[in-house]
C-alpha cells in the first residue's frame, strides 16, 4: 500500500532556554490521515516541541515544512492560518467570556456587519461547532468560569478543531498536549472518536498522553523521547507498553512497580476515622478508620462520592451529618487552613486550580503549606526555603533551572513533583492523595510510589484516590469502594494477596 503524502515534517530542531538544553535536535514526521503519538518521561521535551511548532516558541535552530512549504510561525495565529491547531496542557481559555465567545476568539470579524457583532449567528454557529465533536449539550452562552474543567477541556478541543479546518481543501494538522488528563473514560473515547474522523479526512492528529494504554489503542505510530533528544520510533502495532517503557527510562519495567516488597503492615494507632460521616445530597453514612502507616485506597466511578468524602477530610466541605476524629479528638474543620494545622493536607487532582500559584517560583510553592517551618517569629528566613527546595528538587528528580525558576516554566509532571514535594514537606501525617500521578511519566510514577513507600515506613497515613484501579489496589492496604454516595465494598489488600480488578470493579457497579 502507497504510504500517504508527508503533511508536516520537523528536522534538527534546537530549543535553548539559557544554559538549559530543553532540545538536542529531535524530528518528527507525520503524514496525512495519521495520528502520532509521543511519548518520554516529564521533561522530555514533548511539549517545548508542541509549543515550537504551534508558534508559541521559536526554535534556537532546525527546519521546519508544512506540505513541503517552509514553516516558521511567530505566534499561534499565523499556524492556525497554515491549518495548525493545538489543545495546551495548560488550558487557554478566556474563563470570564462565554463559550460561543472563546470558540470564535479572534474570529469576530466573521459575525460583524457594520462595525457590530451579530451574536444569535455566532452562537448558533458555536452550536454547530459543538454538536460537530458530540458535545452538543454544552450551552454556547454558558460563560466558561461556570464549567468543569473537564467540560473547559472539551471545548478547547472543539475550537481548536473548528479553527484548524480549510475550505481550499488542503489538510490540518491538530496538536494534543495530555488532553485526557482530565477527562472521564467516556469523555476520552469520545475525544478518541473525534482523533479518528479528523484522520479518517486526511487530516493529521499529533497526541501526546502519559498512559502507554492510549498510546497503543489510538495511533497508528509513536515517536519516543528522552531527555530533549529522539529515541526512535516506531509503528504502533510493533509497541508494547514494557518496550515503550525501556526505551523512555533506559531501564525495563518490573513487576514489582508498586514496590509491593516494601509494603509494610499499619500499627493499631489509628489517626483519622469517619463515624457516620455525611454530605446532603452527595453522600452518607460513611464509616472507616485510617491507621499509622497505612494506605487506604478509595475507589468508585465518578459521581460515586469519592471525591467529595475528600473534600470534607481536607476542610473544603463541611459535613452534614456524622464526625469526623483526628487521633480521637473531635475535628470541625472550617477550611483547609485548619485542617492543615491539624496535620491533614491534600494534594488536589486539579494542581492548575488547586494545587500551585503558577506565577510563584518553584521553592514559594514548595513552602506554601509550611510557612512555620521555614520562619523565624514572624519572618521566613529565604535561606530555609532555598535549602528546603534544593533538599526536594534533588529528592524527586524535579527538572528546573533552580529553585528561583517560576513554577510555569516547568512541564506539567515537574509541576505535579513539585506539588508533591509541597505535602513532603508540610511534616503533615496524613495525607489525601487525590490523582497523586496524574499527568506523570510511568518513570515519575514509579519515583513517586517509592516516596509514599518511604512516608508508611516513617508512620504517615494516606488516603489514595488513584489515577487508574490498578495504582489504587497495587499501592493500598485496604481499598474501600463508593457507589451512590454510600461504601459498597471493602477489601483487604495485603502485598501477597491483592483483590482482582473484577471484584472490585463488581462493587462499584
Amino acid at each position: 500500500m502507497q504510504e500517504s503524502k508527508v503533511c508536516f515534517s520537523a528536522k534538527g530542531i534546537v530549543k535553548h532556554y539559557g544554559a538549559t538544553h530543553a532540545l538536542k535536535g529531535v524530528d518528527l514526521e507525520v503524514r496525512e490521515g495519521e495520528i502520532v503519538g509521543l511519548v518520554g518521561e516529564n521533561g522530555a521535551g514533548k511539549s517545548t516541541l508542541l509549543k515550537i511548532i504551534i508558534g508559541a516558541e521559536n526554535p534556537s535552530s532546525g527546519q521546519m515544512t508544512m506540505e513541503d512549504q517552509p514553516y516558521a510561525p511567530k505566534n499561534p495565529m499565523e499556524a492556525n492560518a497554515a491549518g495548525v491547531g493545538m489543545v495546551f496542557q495548560e488550558q487557554s481559555l478566556i474563563v470570564n467570556l462565554s463559550v460561543g465567545q472563546n470558540i470564535f476568539f479572534g474570529h469576530e470579524r466573521d459575525f460583524r456587519r457594520y462595525g457590530v457583532i451579530n451574536w444569535p449567528r455566532m452562537y448558533k454557529q458555536a452550536q454547530r461547532v459543538l454538536e460537530e465533536v458530540d458535545v452538543g449539550h454544552i450551552n454556547p452562552r454558558k460563560k466558561v468560569s461556570d464549567l468543569n474543567f473537564a467540560t473547559r477541556q472539551m471545548v478547547e478541543i472543539a475550537k481548536v478543531m473548528n479553527v484548524t479546518q480549510r475550505t481550499d481543501g488542503r489538510k490540518c494538522m491538530i496538536l494534543l498536549d495530555e488532553p485526557t488528563s482530565v477527562l472521564s473514560e467516556e469523555e476520552t473515547e469520545n475525544l478518541f472518536v473525534q482523533m479518528r474522523k479528523i484522520a479518517a479526512c486526511g487530516h493529521a492528529v499529533v497526541f501526546v498522553s502519559h498512559r502507554l494504554d492510549e498510546i497503543l489503542e489510538v495511533t497508528d505510530r509513536i515517536y519516543v523521547y528522552k531527555d530533549g533528544a529522539s529515541v526512535g520510533s516506531l509503528n504502533t502495532g510493533d509497541a508494547t507498553e514494557p518496550l515503550l517503557y525501556e526505551m523512555m527510562v533506559g531501564r525495563s519495567t518490573t513487576s514489582e512497580y508498586y514496590k509491593l516488597e516494601r509494603q509494610v503492615e499499619p500499627q493499631d494507632a489509628v489517626v483519622l476515622e469517619a463515624k457516620g460521616l455525611g454530605l446532603s445530597g452527595v453522600f452518607k453514612d460513611v464509616n472507616f478508620a485510617l491507621r499509622r502507616g497505612e494506605v487506604l485506597g478509595v475507589c468508585g466511578v465518578v459521581g460515586s462520592g469519592k471525591e467529595d468524602v475528600c473534600e470534607v477530610l481536607c476542610g473544603d466541605q463541611k459535613p452534614t451529618a456524622g464526625a469526623l476524629y483526628i487521633h480521637g479528638q473531635k475535628a470541625d474543620f472550617q477550611s483547609p487552613a485548619q485542617a492543615l494545622a491539624a496535620g491533614v493536607l491534600m494534594i488536589p487532582k486539579e494542581r492548575l486550580v488547586e494545587g500551585i500559584v503558577r506565577t510563584l517560583s518553584v521553592e514559594d510553592n514548595i513552602a506554601a503549606s509550611n510557612h512555620r517551618l521555614v520562619s523565624k517569629g514572624p519572618f521566613v528566613l529565604a535561606a530555609r526555603v532555598r535549602e528546603q527546595a534544593l533538599r526536594l528538587i534533588g529528592r524527586l528528580r524535579i527538572k528546573t533551572r533552580g529553585p528561583k525558576e517560576l513554577l510555569m516554566q516547568l512541564s506539567g509532571g515537574n509541576q505535579q513533583k513539585v506539588v508533591f514535594s509541597r505535602a513532603l514537606a508540610s511534616k503533615c501525617e496524613i495525607l489525601i492523595l487525590n490523582h497523586p500521578t496524574r499527568g506523570v511519566d510511568v518513570g515519575a510514577k514509579e519515583e513517586f510510589y517509592g516516596l509514599i513507600r518511604d512516608m508508611m515506613q516513617e508512620g504517615k497515613a494516606v488516603i489514595l484516590l488513584g489515577d487508574t484501579l490498578d495504582e489504587c489496589i497495587g499501592m493500598s492496604n485496604r481499598v474501600l469502594v463508593m457507589k451512590d454516595g454510600r461504601l459498597s465494598g471493602a477489601f483487604d489488600a495485603p502485598a501477597r494477596g491483592k483483590p482482582s480488578q473484577v471484584d472490585v470493579v463488581s462493587a462499584m457497579m
